[in-house]
């Protein structure tokens, strides 16, 4: 059973055109992500989402499915299993040019953390807290990111003083 639905995900991704241009995530990671979801039409897949191991999110529809709400269904049915299986929070990476999916994936909670290139386009690092845990490496990332800005922005003395403020009030939260 299970080889026949790793040789059906298989045949799904491979059937990709469009998508697999702007889908950085390799096969191997969708068949050994810890959750995934599938819609199918018809017996074959037509979408798929899932979480890979550094819990990522992840959501490929087809492009002739598109747009009929199927990668929204599949992104709440990621977001509820991974609630049930108690995990703290979810990530995920979006193009910037692509509208619609930030604007669905904000309306599902996601907060921009920061921008990043891949495939040498910018990219969105999003994150939707969980639970309270969640919550806290939300605000770790963010302070990290306001770390990161000052360490660029300031002279070496006066950064370093103002690093070892950051560090503290962060150890008293954590």
């Amino acid at each position: 059973m299970q080889k026949e639905l790793s040789n059906e995900i298989a045949y799904f991704y491979r059937s990709l055109t469009v998508e697999k241009k702007d889908f950085n995530l390799p096969l191997r990671e969708i068949l050994q992500s810890k959750l995934l979801v599938m819609e199918r039409s018809n017996a074959t897949i037509i979408g798929i989402a899932g979480m890979s191991r550094k819990n990522s999110l992840f959501v490929v529809v087809k492009s002739e499915y598109q747009n009929q709400k199927i990668g929204q269904k599949l992104t709440r049915e990621v977001i509820d299993h991974a609630k049930k299986q108690n995990y703290h929070y979810i990530t995920l990476n979006v193009f910037q040019s692509n509208v619609k999916a930030i604007h669905i994936y904000r309306k599902f909670g996601f907060a921009v953390l920061f921008t990043n290139l891949v495939s040498s386009r910018e990219n969105f690092l999003m994150m939707l807290p969980l639970d309270f845990k969640g919550s806290l490496y939300k605000i770790y990332f963010l302070m990290a990111r306001r770390l990161r800005s000052i360490i660029r922005r300031t002279p070496h003395e006066y950064s370093l003083h103002r690093t070892r403020q950051l560090a503290n009030k962060v150890r008293k939260v954590f």
